[in-house]
């Protein structure tokens, strides 16, 4: 069935694009699934599809990252274990093994997120206490570049400054972490828990759409999408 932007869909272009209109207003499989009359196996798929193309877009548009931060491709080879360990985002903090923490940056007018695989809780907790403890991970750079850092086990944004002398264009920049961490809050409070790979999934959703949270988020994707069609090959 010809879909220009879906290739090998068994769907047509008139359905692909209500489900991407259902998708850009931020409701989930479910609620898709029952709109759209699509079965939530098939909309499951599709949605991993358009978000995998949205962590590459979010990717390609990021700065240099930090030594030790993973892109999906690099994340996606690492976590093939089909066990993979459950990350929880609510208050259930004593069960998480390892809890994925991530940075948070604002460069360009975007902001940018990373996963910091071995940045630990209390390493965070001690840094955000004013001790010094980054010379024990090798570079002092890795987390001054942040203005947020973000225990999603504890479900809690900790602030490690501006980076501004200008009080003005500072608190402007926090102000951009504490409304994109409000955003990710809303949106992985739907979900109950996330393995690691999901993680960092809707972790590039919720970028993306903040930083075009002022725009038809509907013709963002088609333009993404006609530029980099799906394959569902």
């Amino acid at each position: 069935m010809k879909n220009k932007f879906l290739k090998g869909a068994h769907l047509s272009e008139r359905k692909f694009k209500e489900i991407l209109k259902l998708f850009s207003e931020d409701l989930t499989a479910t609620q898709i699934a029952n709109i759209s009359g699509v079965s939530r196996v098939t909309i499951n798929s599709y949605l991993k599809k358009i978000r995998l193309q949205i962590v590459k877009y979010c990717e390609s548009l990021q700065p240099e990252s930090t030594p030790n931060a993973a892109t999906w491709l690099q994340r996606s080879h690492s976590h093939t274990d089909a066990h993979d360990t459950a990350v929880a985002v609510k208050a259930d903090v004593d069960r998480i093994i390892k809890p994925v923490i991530f940075g948070i940056y604002k460069q360009d007018n975007k902001v940018f997120t990373e996963i910091l695989p071995d940045v630990s809780r209390s390493m965070i907790q001690a840094i955000a206490r004013g001790r010094s403890v980054l010379e024990t991970v090798g570079s002092t750079e890795r987390i001054r570049r942040f203005q947020g850092v973000v225990d999603l086990g504890q479900y809690r944004l900790y602030h490690l400054g501006n980076g501004h002398h200008d009080a003005d264009a500072g608190k402007a920049l926090l102000d951009d972490v504490d409304g994109f961490w409000g955003l990710t809050k809303h949106r992985l409070a739907k979900f109950k828990g996330l393995n690691r790979n999901t993680a960092y999934l809707h972790l590039k959703e919720c970028e993306f759409r903040y930083n075009y949270r002022n725009d038809d988020l509907y013709n963002v994707l088609m333009n993404l999408l006609k530029t980099f069609p799906l394959n569902l090959s």
